[in-house]
């Protein structure tokens, strides 16, 4: 499941929006992680307001800021595209107030615009002092949204810290083609910034050789 939650803190999640870079089986032997209990059969308003007739104004305002039709609600769960139920669980913890909201791999099969509507939530939900802990095995995706990264290796955190002193190491990821770039240009005296955005990277190329 995408979205799970916790009672517990981990580590500096309270403070940081923190990236888990491993695998969820090994966060689950550090805190108590809890899923999400819903029936197939349940409507989409049914799972997220009960059997209230007027749908809270929170659920409108979710529903608005990640660019779901309203249309969603009329549907059974078991109905839904895949995108859309990873929304629908993300609404659920944020309108349950769950301690702590753990999103496991949650930007696989989105596109660019979906992992931008959840980034843009997941920074809110930090400035709502939410706890937030994002598993991925995709640093872009951690990079736009985590202020810490915690690597795992096996059941064992072989770094703590941030992104930008972690791609400049090697051995504890896999280092990805733009790293890698970068690095090969540096060795040619180019100079250029660790980034794991393109789009930085063409404006650091650019200002190199103006």
């Amino acid at each position: 499941m995408e979205v799970v939650y916790s009672n517990s803190s981990y580590k500096d999640s309270d403070k940081y929006i923190l990236g888990y870079y491993g695998d969820i089986i090994n966060l689950n032997k550090e805190i108590d992680v809890d899923g999400i209990d819903y029936d197939d059969e349940w409507s989409v308003k049914r799972f997220l307001n009960g059997y209230s007739f007027k749908i809270d104004n929170n659920i409108y305002e979710l529903f608005k800021e990640l660019n779901i039709d309203t249309c969603y609600l009329k549907y059974k769960i078991k109905y839904l595209p895949r995108t859309i139920f990873k929304y629908i669980l993300l609404i659920y913890v944020i309108i349950n107030n769950k301690h702590l909201i753990i999103l496991d791999n949650i930007e696989v099969g989105l596109t660019y615009k979906e992992k931008k509507n959840i980034i843009n939530l997941i920074r809110k939900l930090k400035e709502d002092n939410r706890e937030i802990v994002v598993v991925s095995h995709d640093l872009y995706f951690l990079d736009k949204i985590c202020e810490i990264i915690d690597v795992i290796n096996g059941s064992k955190s072989v770094y703590y810290g941030t992104m930008d002193d972690l791609i400049k190491l090697d051995n504890y990821v896999e280092e990805p083609e733009i790293i890698s770039f970068i690095k090969m240009a540096n060795k040619k005296n180019a100079n250029l910034s660790y980034t794991l955005d393109s789009k930085e990277l063409l404006k650091d190329i650019y200002r190199s050789v103006c």
